[in-house]
C-alpha cells in the first residue's frame, strides 16, 4: 500500500513532462543538484569556520576641494582608510545624477577639456574588495 507501482511512476513522469517539458528536465535536475551541493557546503562550512569576519566597508572620502582653471577643474581629497580606488563623478546639476568620469588610486584628479564658464558638480566615492562607499560631500566649480 505504501509503494508506488509502475503506473504511478508513469503518471508522475507525465505530470513532470507537462509542467517542465522534455528539454527543461536536465536544467531542473542540474539546479536541484547544485542546490543540494550548496546546502551540503553550507552545513559543513558553518561547522568548520563559525568566526569569519566580513570585509570592512570603506568610508566615503572627505575634504573634497576643487580649483577651477581654463577648461579644467583640479580635484583633491583626503584618503579613506582601506580604499583601493576612488570613483570621480560629475554632474551638470546640483544633487545629480552623477556620472562616473574616472577611477583612480590617487587622491587627486584633473577633469580636462571642459567648456569655459560652466559650473560642474563633483562627488567622489571610495572602493575596496567589500564594495563602494557612499558619495562624498558635493562641491561645485565653474571653469574659466
Amino acid at each position: 500500500m505504501g509503494e508506488f507501482s509502475i503506473f504511478h511512476w508513469l503518471v508522475v513522469l507525465a505530470i513532470v513532462l507537462i509542467f517542465f517539458g522534455g528539454r527543461r528536465i536536465p536544467e531542473v535536475m542540474k539546479g536541484l543538484g547544485e542546490g543540494i551541493r550548496s546546502f551540503k557546503e553550507g552545513v559543513s562550512g558553518a561547522s568548520q569556520s563559525p568566526t569569519q569576519t566580513p570585509p570592512t566597508q570603506v568610508a566615503a572620502p572627505s575634504g573634497l576641494t576643487a580649483k577651477s582653471g581654463s577648461g579644467q577643474v583640479a580635484l583633491n581629497w583626503s584618503a579613506s582608510l582601506g580604499a583601493s580606488t576612488y570613483n570621480v563623478k560629475r554632474s551638470g546639476t546640483s544633487g545629480g545624477p552623477f556620472a562616473r568620469i574616472a577611477s583612480t588610486s590617487a587622491t587627486s584628479y584633473t577633469d580636462e577639456g571642459l567648456p569655459g564658464g560652466t559650473t560642474f558638480y563633483y562627488v567622489v566615492s571610495s572602493t575596496n574588495s567589500s564594495g563602494e562607499s557612499g558619495n562624498s560631500v558635493e562641491i561645485s566649480a565653474t571653469t574659466a
